[in-house]
């Protein structure tokens, strides 16, 4: 009989379905052309292997909804616009200090984040320096490596200053992480 609790009921335990693991995906970020990386890629490989998570990922849009009212009764239709068609993402990352006691990862976002604003000069960018060529590519896949959904976010650009250094002397667990948002302007959503 259908919906009993047994093993046999459930299609999933039958046929063997994996679940789908939160800690199985990969980020690559590529950034501008003017932000150096003393490895190559444009900062691409350094990031990829510091990214620790990913949130807000918001991909999946809906215009919400509408309301009427005819005295006391109330009618819901869905709504005639999406509220924002762009992505924000964040990403935390881990830093360390390479061979030349550089903190690589930060340097690379604030070079980056200095495209669009330079503190230390008051320059300010436009964005066909900041954000051409730029993008976020997420695939996230099974434990044999076999994707199962890819997003590709076009034109990202930081959108929110680097964090803080906020120095502690009690504080000697825990690294210095990054969490970045990023805005981006469309996306690729492809899935199985």
């Amino acid at each position: 009989m259908a919906g009993l609790p047994h093993f046999n009921s459930a299609k999933a335990a039958v046929k063997l379905y994996e679940p789908v693991y939160l800690n199985q995906f990969e980020v690559i970020i590529q950034p501008p052309v003017g932000v150096s990386n003393p490895l190559g890629n444009g900062g691409r490989t350094l990031l990829v292997e510091n990214v620790l998570s990913v949130s807000g990922l918001s991909v999946d849009k809906n215009p919400g909804f509408v309301e009427q009212r005819y005295k006391f009764a109330k009618r819901r239709y869905s709504g005639g616009l999406v509220d924002d068609t762009g992505v924000k993402v964040r990403i935390d990352f881990e830093t360390n200090l390479d061979d030349n006691n550089s903190n690589y990862v930060f340097r690379t976002l604030r070079e980056w984040s200095d495209l669009i604003y330079n503190p230390l000069t008051g320059a300010m960018g436009i964005k066909a320096t900041y954000a051409n060529g730029t993008y976020i590519l997420i695939s996230v896949f099974n434990k044999e490596g076999d994707v199962f959904r890819r997003i590709k976010i076009f034109n990202v650009f930081p959108a929110e200053p680097i964090r803080q250094l906020d120095l502690d002397y009690t504080n000697g667990t825990s690294p210095y992480r990054i969490t970045m948002a990023f805005r981006g302007d469309y996306f690729e959503d492809v899935f199985n």
